[in-house]
């Protein structure tokens, strides 16, 4: 059965590789290539969206074009986040996060896997409006369970054992605390990339899709997109909210 959800999930991605299509409107907020930005949306609230790929610098932010083109129809502008991600060197990523952030002013981070765990960095120490798409939510379990074939151990330089201050200062599971305001990571059931159980044992809140798998949460096409939809507009009423009080 997993190698089922394993090949499904490879053939969506590669369907929404193919249906990406062309850059739209980017923004440097930076001098390297990787700090840019695709603007897709002519106005409304910024969603900051960031992109997955287990950390890896051979893939980029093409993949998530359908998704950040849905999104903007909601009446957002959508700033796809491209970012560095250089192994060994996890900091440059959270980095370019800070520097797009400061430029951005987004009202709501959504990522996907890796980029879910990135955008929960925004919510460390502070409240900020964050909606994880099936995140890599814990680090440490991540390497544990060599997920991405090691994919993390390389991006953060070593192992948890090696290197305990690093994986202490940027694992969702020891930075996220019980409600962590504006917090939601969402995940789908049948994921085989990473582990629902990654979700479901965070501090912060969860929700659980049933019989969703890992590019169900970016696919439109997808039967479980509404529910993302509901959460992204959930989110932003809340984050509203929020800053009227």
């Amino acid at each position: 059965m997993t190698n089922g959800f394993e090949r499904r999930e490879t053939e969506t991605l590669d369907r929404l590789q193919r249906q990406a299509g062309n850059a739209g409107e980017t923004l440097s907020y930076g001098p390297h290539p990787d700090q840019i930005v695709e603007l897709i949306g002519d106005s409304g609230p910024v969603v900051a969206f960031v992109h997955g790929g287990y950390f890896r610098p051979t893939i980029d932010r093409s993949h998530a074009r359908s998704t950040a083109r849905a999104l903007a129809r909601l009446g957002v502008r959508v700033a796809l986040l491209e970012y560095r991600r250089v192994p060994g060197r996890p900091w440059l990523s959270v980095a370019d996060l800070d520097l797009a952030e400061a430029r951005l002013r987004p009202a709501l981070w959504v990522g996907h896997s890796a980029g879910g765990m990135l955008a929960l960095t925004r919510a460390y120490g502070r409240p900020t409006a964050v909606l994880a798409l099936a995140p890599v939510a814990d680090l440490d379990r991540a390497v544990e369970l060599n997920l991405g074939n090691g994919a993390v151990a390389a991006w953060m330089g070593g192992t948890p054992r090696r290197l305990p201050h690093r994986y202490a200062a940027l694992n969702p599971r020891r930075r996220l605390t019980p409600g962590s305001p504006g917090v939601l990571l969402m995940h789908g059931r049948h994921d085989a990339t990473v582990p629902v159980a990654l979700s479901e044992d965070s501090p912060a809140e969860s929700s659980v899709l049933p019989h969703a798998h890992h590019f169900d949460l970016v696919d439109p096409e997808s039967g479980h997109w509404p529910v993302v939809l509901d959460a992204v507009r959930s989110s932003l009423g809340a984050a509203a909210t929020a800053l009227a009080e």
